[in-house]
């Protein structure tokens, strides 16, 4: 597979989830870190993956993580932070919990992004802001709301020249592409999704 040679991933791993009291993206999925399986599917399309994250744990897995550069603000600064980071024109933001996210559908949003700043999906009339497709110039503005107390995505996403795109009938996003582990409950039933799928 070709990779992509104008784009840098960030993979958001943020801290302790409220819900889960731990850091999601180390949670032994199939006795592997989520994260780590994540990383190796991410592996095959892009050569720049860099954890944001304050936890220097996430380094065992071999690639570049940087700190938040604004704290206690949720993903907006963390995307503020990879927006900062970026050396190449566009970033894909992914969230480091989501098992299920497949390179193709993630070619596909990049392959939208051309004219857009950022590329927004969708999934049954949620927006997915933690699988998104970011300029680099988005960062004065998205540093100017953040200034100004703005802190939900979709808030901020709305200042910009941003695609929403439905992405629910299109066969690669398959119905638990967005499926992202908040819970024991959500980790037990990823589990099983994992079982059925072997």
């Amino acid at each position: 597979m070709v990779k992509h040679q104008k784009i840098s991933c960030y993979i958001l791993a943020g801290g302790k989830s409220s819900r889960m009291g731990r850091d999601k993206g180390l949670i032994l999925l199939n006795n592997k870190a989520i994260v780590q399986s994540l990383i190796e599917k991410l592996e095959t399309s892009f050569d720049d993956i860099i954890v944001v994250s304050n936890n220097k744990d996430y380094e065992q897995f071999g690639k570049a993580v940087i700190a938040d550069s604004v704290l206690n603000i949720g993903p907006a600064g963390g995307i503020y932070t990879a927006l900062q980071h970026a050396k190449r024109d566009k970033i894909f933001i992914i969230s480091c919990d989501m098992p299920f996210v497949t390179v193709d559908a993630i070619a596909f949003l990049i392959g939208q992004s051309e004219n857009n700043e950022i590329v927004l999906p969708y999934y049954q009339k949620h927006p997915e802001p933690l699988c998104s497709v970011l300029s680099k110039s988005c960062l004065g503005l998205w540093k100017s709301n953040i200034d100004k107390g703005v802190f939900k995505l979709q808030d901020i996403m709305a200042n910009f020249n941003t695609l929403h795109l439905h992405v629910d009938k299109i066969d690669l996003f398959k119905s638990d592409f967005f499926f992202n582990v908040n819970s024991e409950e959500q980790l037990e039933e990823a589990k099983r999704k994992l079982q059925n799928e072997s």
